[in-house]
């Protein structure tokens, strides 16, 4: 599938917007080769917006969770679904929205994000369990909401953040 893309929005080296200004703006095919595309995309859109390179990867190790986790469950087994996000950068940190329309989160709300539980055994290493705690982890002001059939997952991000 081909990713739709919405505008783009650039933001000058010298003055980065306020919070409330995009960076980034795009519309995308709920696949995974979508979204690995888009992922390029905004990695280059933040270095020339010159977005710190921690947060850069922070934002986009976050991101790549967020947006695999939409087309793998939220997503699953649509050819037609659709994913908006928007990114805001300002001085140390990073503020975004991912919006799709799939199915919404389990009884309405995010996981929980444990830890899954590890044993000695490598071959009893579980396969998952491990994303939501990183979002968890890497995140504050987390917020899922359901809206008109749409999924809202908002979240910011900041540079040099130490998880407790």
């Amino acid at each position: 599938m081909k990713a739709r893309r919405s505008t783009a929005l650039s933001m000058p080296r010298d003055k980065p917007p306020a919070m409330d200004e995009p960076l980034i703006r795009v519309e995308v095919d709920a696949c995974a080769i979508a979204v690995r595309g888009v992922l390029a995309d905004i990695r280059s859109q933040w270095r020339v917006g010159a977005v710190d390179p921690d947060l850069c990867r922070t934002g986009e190790l976050v991101l790549a969770e967020v947006l695999n986790n939409v087309v793998e469950h939220a997503q699953a087994g649509r050819m037609d679904g659709v994913i908006r996000l928007q990114i805001a950068a300002g001085p140390g940190q990073l503020t975004c929205l991912v919006q799709d329309d799939g199915c919404p989160m389990p009884e309405g709300k995010l996981p929980a994000g444990r830890m899954a539980r590890i044993g000695k055994d490598i071959d009893s290493l579980p396969e998952g369990g491990f994303g939501w705690n990183m979002i968890r982890t890497l995140t504050r002001d987390l917020e899922y909401r359901r809206i008109d059939n749409w999924n809202h997952l908002s979240f910011a991000i900041d540079k040099g953040f130490v998880p407790q």
